[in-house]
């Protein structure tokens, strides 16, 4: 049985957690380093920069918000700077495969909570060129483009130009955090497949940040992935998990037709109950080999980590503007 396990990881909170407590990338105890990714096969990760509220889960004001955002964003290409003999930024299809070509982790960046750009359409261009390939439209709270989770409230008008153009521009939308209403009018207007980076099955626990199987299909159908959770509370209703809880909605999501579109998001330093056994980044290593213990294919345990994440990526981020 094999030891290591490839990655690719659609949704951490380690880039914003290191510039808020000045900790090095390299090596610390936070979830993820550089050290620790190290033991891994290989490692893909989109690291989110989630500046929108303060240590009491309350919004901050977006003027606080933005300059919260651009410190994290400035303090990140310095350690992107200070280890690039280990990591390499990839803002397109041509950055991940020369990553991969020379072993480095490839980094992608995404962003939660369109707050730090004032919600606006027309500042998508700017941060396309600080390298985010992938947006949500939301945090835990409404804003001027649509309804978070467990709220009622659709897409407004505004969300709509900002998914145009977002898609104009090659962005991801990610959808996790999004209200199911302003989800189904998301499913009318896009152009593109949709990600949920970081959100779990609702039938097997009912939190509004999972999906509805209907939401999960429709993901599937536009050619989007759905990336698992290992946020406890999101994996069982009594707030305490293991193993056998993340297996049961991954079980759950293959037999909706899952198989190339299940990848993991485990929202890494932006949650503190993590299931039984699961410690930091070097734990899928040992979710991996127990995986395969309860007799799932390792060609399903691969796809799930790493290879189903690699195909959304190679098809559908946007190729480098050389040439045209």
């Amino acid at each position: 049985m094999r030891e290591r396990f490839p990655i690719f990881d659609l949704h951490c909170d380690t880039a914003t957690e290191l510039s808020l407590q000045k900790k090095s990338w390299a090596s610390n105890d936070l979830h993820i380093d550089l050290d620790r990714a190290g033991r891994l096969l290989t490692h893909h990760q989109f690291y989110a920069f989630c500046c929108v509220y303060d240590r009491q889960g309350q919004p901050l004001p977006e003027a606080l918000a933005e300059a919260q955002f651009f410190t994290a964003i400035s303090d990140f290409y310095g350690q992107l700077e200070q280890n690039a003999d280990r990591v390499k930024l990839c803002r397109n299809v041509e950055d991940l495969i020369a990553a991969a070509k020379v072993q480095r982790q490839g980094v992608f960046l995404s962003l939660e909570g369109p707050e730090v750009i004032g919600c606006d359409p027309e500042r998508l261009e700017e941060l396309k060129e600080l390298g985010f390939l992938m947006t949500t439209l939301t945090w835990n709270f409404p804003n001027a483009l649509a309804g978070s989770h467990g709220s009622d409230q659709g897409l407004t008008d505004q969300g709509k130009v900002f998914v145009r153009r977002a898609q104009e521009l090659g962005m991801i939308i990610d959808v996790s955090h999004l209200s199911e209403k302003a989800f189904w009018d998301l499913i009318d207007i896009t152009r593109a497949p949709i990600v949920a980076s970081h959100s779990n099955s609702r039938k097997l626990c009912p939190n509004s940040r999972n999906l509805s199987d209907e939401q999960f299909k429709a993901i599937c159908n536009l050619g989007g992935l759905v990336g698992l959770n290992l946020y406890a509370p999101f994996l069982s209703e009594t707030g305490h998990a293991d193993f056998s809880d993340f297996k049961r909605h991954l079980d759950h999501f293959l037999e909706l037709g899952g198989a190339h579109h299940l990848a993991i998001g485990g929202d890494l330093d932006g949650c503190d109950q993590l299931p039984t056994g699961f410690t930091g980044i070097e734990s899928w290593n040992d979710l991996g080999r127990w995986l395969m213990q309860q007799g799932m294919e390792e060609e399903t345990v691969n796809n799930v980590f790493n290879n189903n994440a690699v195909h959304f990526a190679l098809k559908h981020l946007q190729k480098s503007r050389l040439g045209g």
